[in-house]
């Protein structure tokens, strides 16, 4: 299915999108236009991922996404191409993301569950390490500190324990670092 999608690597840029694969709540984007090595994760209710011709309907245009394969003089025709006689996802299909919290309840020691950056179809158990102010530290559980980082307290990336077993997404079992 189509969608428009924000260019992660370009956030003003608004792009067609093709989900190419889904994990629970979780849809993997491709850029039209674009090579699977930069396919991207969102949640299903991502507030960057929108219904084909809502970038018209605000006076936007479409762009080529970073790294576009082609002459930049061919991207209307291959829109045009792209869109046409393709399976558009219905309005119906798009919600709006939740509020955000006020503030940052977290503690070290609290557990979660958290996408792993350097693989992030992954969704792994992790540990809330460390807190500074609106930042927390994810640790993975069982594993070295190479996949650990930062990240603001609202992160779309991290879920309360249990969120995989309530999304159908799939939880990576803990490494067994120090076992």
């Amino acid at each position: 299915m189509k969608v428009e999608a924000h260019d992660p690597r370009n956030v003003t840029s608004v792009c067609i999108a093709t989900v190419i694969g889904i994990s629970g709540a979780r849809l993997r984007l491709r850029l039209d236009g674009s090579d699977d090595k930069n396919d991207f994760w969102r949640l299903v209710d991502a507030s960057d991922i929108q219904q084909i011709g809502t970038c018209e309907k605000k006076g936007d245009m479409l762009q080529p996404p970073l790294g576009f394969r082609m002459n930049a003089s061919s991207w209307p025709m291959f829109l045009l191409r792209t869109l046409n006689g393709a399976e558009m996802a219905p309005a119906s299909y798009f919600k709006k993301e939740p509020q955000k919290p006020s503030q940052n309840f977290f503690k070290p020691g609290l557990k979660l569950e958290a996408v792993d950056k350097k693989n992030p179809f992954l969704i792994c158990p992790a540990t809330v390490g460390e807190v500074k102010g609106d930042e927390i530290f994810i640790t993975f559980d069982g594993w070295r500190g190479a996949f650990d980082y930062w990240c603001r307290y609202d992160s779309r990336d991290i879920f309360p324990v249990g969120w995989c077993s309530i999304t159908g997404d799939s939880l990576q079992p803990p490494g067994n670092y120090g076992k």
